[in-house]
């Protein structure tokens, strides 16, 4: 099934470029630790070489999304026609053209936002601890390169990056990363099977489960609202989650749901 052979692979691989970005971010505030004057001073510049990191990081992601969103696309176009057996165009529809396009731009959105997101924790991270050894350097009454030096001895722990859900449960940046590119990918798979169905007259899709024994297995959908059946729509957030291994296909003949 494509979530194991090309979606999930996509996914993780997307994780691995931005767990890349993070390292560079956690090199950037290691390295206004090691200011002789303290972090407080590099500030401005670790923003600078961030966001170039960021924009940097983005320019390629694009091209990664273009890619394998086309890639998916025309998989399951050449699958849906496969199983109604009709022939596969060349060229996608307009509507499947403009899907493309716009998913495309959803998924840059979340991937800019959360370096912006991040960014601002580096920045708000390198503020405190600058303000820490000063408080420390008051304190003591000692200078503050000797409280930086305190600071470097008792805080070895790396720093961390992390999406926040509205639910209020904190995600690593990567995670984050990996399951919005999971989610697009399935999206743009299932979406592009329905409206290639719909084209050609079919009211219904089918659920196809990389386990039977699932219970949405087999799962019946309509196109439409009004039917005895569900709409995509209505069960997309918990059919097709982030982590989904179904995906959506013709119905077969034995489910005695034909075009019109």
């Amino acid at each position: 099934m494509i979530t194991n052979t090309r979606i999930t692979p996509a996914a993780e691989a997307a994780a691995q470029r931005y767990g890349l970005l993070v390292e560079g971010w956690r090199s950037l505030f290691q390295m206004a630790l090691s200011k002789a004057d303290g972090p407080g001073r590099a500030i401005a510049e670790v923003k600078e070489q961030a966001y170039a990191m960021a924009w940097a990081y983005i320019d390629a992601e694009r091209e990664e999304i273009r890619d394998q969103f086309a890639a998916v696309a025309y998989e399951a176009h050449q699958s849906a026609h496969d199983q109604i057996g009709s022939e596969t165009p060349e060229a996608l529809s307009d509507a499947l053209t403009d899907l493309l396009s716009e998913s495309e731009e959803y998924l840059a959105t979340e991937l800019i936002i959360q370096t912006e997101r991040d960014i601002a924790f580096l920045v708000k991270s390198l503020r405190q601890t600058a303000l820490q050894i000063q408080i420390s350097a008051r304190s003591q009454g000692i200078a503050p390169k000797a409280a930086l030096i305190q600071h470097r001895i008792g805080n070895a722990a790396e720093l961390h990056f992390f999406f926040h859900d509205r639910g209020g449960q904190k995600w690593p940046s990567r995670k984050f990363v990996r399951g919005v590119w999971r989610h697009s990918l399935l999206s743009i798979y299932n979406e592009t099977v329905l409206l290639t169905l719909a084209d050609h007259g079919f009211r219904e899709a089918q659920v196809y489960h990389a386990s039977k024994k699932a219970d949405v297995h087999g799962m019946i959908l309509a196109m439409h609202s009004g039917s005895e059946h569900p709409t995509y729509a209505e069960v997309r957030n918990e059919i097709f989650h982030p982590n989904a291994d179904a995906v959506l296909g013709a119905v077969e003949e034995d489910s005695d749901v034909s075009a019109e």
